[in-house]
């Protein structure tokens, strides 16, 4: 199972013990990794391809959304059928997450169960912990939070929280989640120009390992 191999950083971590609930919508929700928490429960994070935005700071503005293992597998696996043909479908036309993109050592059974993920998280409602906007200087590897919306259920009763203060600047450690994000959105910098939200398109690139 990849969750358990790859490591979030703190902040990430922090939030997924007190935060929970979302729908993914609107947006294309792509892997980033997912964490094994301390009191054994298992996260998955996404990052959202459409609202990556390259700023005239030459910083980058990105939104995470964090799940609970359970609930996306759950859902992946009350849709199974319809996620199965989305992931073929993706397959055959050799589609390249983006995590795979950074990490090509990524064994074949875990790029299928990325790309079911992904499917899961963008085709269905899911109930989601927290969505979290970061902001990323590539040129010195430095990440801040801007925007937390907490989410939460009592039943089928949501609520949420949303804080716009920014975060302290921190540097990011090496492979974490974020260092994963960095790579990704820092390597796409180089196919945009300065935009706001989804111009110029998210480049995916094929997976010829895969």
């Amino acid at each position: 199972m990849i969750i358990k191999e790859y490591t979030i950083s703190v902040f990430l971590i922090v939030l997924s013990l007190v935060l929970p609930g979302v729908e993914a919508v609107g947006a294309e929700w792509k892997y980033l990794g997912g964490a094994a928490l301390p009191n054994g429960r298992q996260t998955i994070v996404f990052f959202d391809s459409e609202s990556v935005e390259y700023t005239r700071n030459r910083s980058i503005k990105v939104w995470t959304l964090s799940f609970n293992l359970s609930d996306i597998v759950s859902v992946r696996k009350r849709h199974e059928k319809e996620v199965m043909e989305r992931t073929a479908s993706k397959k055959k036309m050799r589609y390249c997450p983006p995590y795979v993109s950074v990490h090509p050592e990524t064994v074949h059974d875990d790029y299928v169960s990325i790309i079911s993920f992904e499917e899961a998280a963008n085709a269905f409602k899911t109930k989601s912990r927290a969505k979290v906007l970061f902001e990323i200087r590539c040129a010195d590897t430095m990440i801040r939070t801007l925007s937390i919306v907490s989410y939460k259920y009592i039943g089928e009763i949501e609520s949420k929280r949303k804080s716009d203060t920014a975060g302290s600047w921190g540097l990011i450690r090496p492979k974490s989640n974020a260092d994963t994000l960095r790579k990704i959105v820092c390597g796409q910098e180089r196919t945009h120009g300065v935009g706001k939200k989804g111009q110029g398109g998210w480049q995916d690139f094929p997976c010829s390992q895969h």
